[in-house]
């Protein structure tokens, strides 16, 4: 190719070095002169290639910046789209199986949204005004589905507008998550239509799932219904101790018909299965029943898979909140209604961390989200997550599971330090749970809240720590602890394990 013949898409500064090294080339001697002209032209062709590609950087950086804040501001605007229709179905008393299922999947989608753009990283920073694009990772699939799940919601908002309205006090959202049951509606609908379902005989539902998952509450929320209250003359539970009287022949046929049936009236009967035993027992109330009792709806609870055979329909499953649920449940708790970026930037990416480290119970979450939440300081916020950290690693260690995964155990949180400096570490040895705990029982024995943020105990002290819940059935949970003595515990060695009960 000769000097004159220069592609056109070559710089202007190119073509001059190209046509100057020709010459060079040709006359063979490079003079003073040209060495100057060189330097000259590397240093332009030098700076042209910067300042080209620094444009490209901040063209490229706008471009993106633009495509993310599109994205975000499309995303609210599809997630106010989709709270309004699920609140608007949460006052409504749904009947229709399909119309459940398909609320549940909007629920589902609309707690997954809220935890895409709360853990993406793309809220711009408070402390240098820059929007950290890198750390972009909203999902263009995931906004599609729920734009076409949100559109495909006409036929489900015509049915809703013919669902009777369920009159109901009005609460702010931190005030509903705190006295109401969280993400059990859908479920909680679906035995609310089992009970007000014709029948001719004994009908029976079993409830099943692991523990503190929140059977009982949401077959308590259930039954207090007003509509079901209308249907039935009575409510009656039987615990595991009731089967065990049954079993050892404290109760007759005839007495237990007219316990769960002394006016003819229909009942609701809700039975505990917590034993292989309690198994067998039912077996011999179940019989009873069945010549004594009509028309009535029976509803079991169990943790034991083995139950959902017991069943004349086929059995409810209950499956612990999933990350994206239980970070808005801790959001709301923690923060309120507010969006923690606004108002508490520093504290939300600790949040992030602290709903990680305890997902799995939500009486935990909700004792750990109110002492968070007063007190809003960092240092603090930071010195709970360490102690969560740690509780978890010397959990992990001692019984070799990490409880949140662990879908059977009862020793969550089994290890527990407080949230102030230099609190000792506390082993727990018993939980139990009681609804006949009077007032006076309550003196001898500490709250959580105050084992959290202080430290009044001492090293090889034993105390109980007792809560309540503030949702029916308003169970009473009690858990022995005791102080572990001052010694050092290296988490990177093998350590005592305890013996299992």
């Amino acid at each position: 190719m000769s000097g004159s013949q220069v592609p056109a898409c070559v710089p202007p500064i190119l073509t001059i070095c190209m046509q100057l090294y020709h010459d060079l080339y040709n006359n063979h001697f490079i003079s003073p002169w040209h060495t100057e002209i060189m330097d000259t032209v590397i240093s332009a062709v030098i700076s042209d290639f910067i300042s080209r590609f620094i444009s490209f950087i901040v063209e490229n950086y706008q471009a993106h910046h633009q495509v993310a804040t599109h994205k975000i501001s499309r995303l609210q605007r599809l997630l106010l789209r989709a709270s309004i229709v699920v609140e608007e179905a949460d006052g409504r008393q749904i009947t229709n199986h399909g119309m459940l299922l398909q609320l549940k999947q909007l629920r589902e989608s609309l707690y997954r949204g809220y935890y895409m753009l709360d853990t993406s990283d793309v809220w711009p920073s408070r402390s240098n005004g820059l929007l950290e694009v890198s750390q972009y990772k909203l999902q263009v699939q995931f906004m599609s589905n729920l734009e076409a799940m949100l559109n495909d919601m006409k036929e489900f908002l015509l049915l809703l507008m013919n669902c009777p309205p369920i009159i109901r006090q009005p609460y702010s959202t931190y005030l509903f998550m705190e006295r109401c049951m969280f993400g059990r509606q859908s479920e909680k609908e679906l035995i609310v239509n089992f009970l007000l379902s014709p029948c001719s005989s004994l009908d029976i539902l079993p409830v099943i799932g692991p523990i503190y998952v929140g059977k009982n509450t949401l077959v308590e929320h259930a039954c207090r219904e007003e509509i079901v209250r209308r249907n039935f003359s009575k409510i009656l539970h039987f615990s595991s101790d009731d089967l065990m009287d049954l079993a050892n022949g404290t109760d007759t046929d005839n007495h237990i018909c007219k316990k769960f049936n002394p006016s003819g009236g229909r009942s609701v009967i809700v039975v505990e299965l917590v034993h292989d035993s309690d198994v067998v027992a039912w077996g011999k109330l179940y019989h009873s029943l069945r010549r004594g009792v009509d028309s009535s709806k029976v509803i079991l609870i169990s943790r034991m898979d083995c139950a959902s055979s017991l069943g004349t329909v086929e059995a409810l499953r209950l499956t612990r909140l999933r990350e994206e649920e239980h970070w808005y449940f801790f959001r709301v708790l923690a923060f309120g209604s507010a969006n923690p970026y606004d108002h508490h930037p520093d504290l939300a990416s600790i949040a992030k961390e602290i709903a990680m480290g305890i997902r799995g119970s939500l009486m935990t979450t909700r004792t750990i989200a109110r002492v968070l939440r007063g007190n809003l300081n960092v240092q603090f916020w930071r010195r709970a997550l360490c102690s969560i950290r740690k509780v978890m690693q010397v959990h992990i260690h001692v019984f070799g599971e990490d409880p949140r995964e662990t879908q059977s155990s009862n020793r969550f949180l089994s290890y527990f330090l407080g949230f102030s400096q230099d609190s000792p570490l506390m082993f727990c040895y018993n939980r139990y749970k009681t609804r006949s705990m009077m007032q006076g029982d309550m003196t001898n024995k500490k709250r959580a809240e105050d084992v959290l943020t202080s430290r009044p105990v001492q090293n090889g002290e034993m105390f109980d720590i007792a809560g309540q819940s503030h949702i029916p059935p308003y169970h009473n949970y009690v858990s022995c602890w005791v102080v572990e003595k001052n010694r050092r515990v290296n988490l990177g060695n093998k350590c005592l394990k305890r013996k299992r009960n």
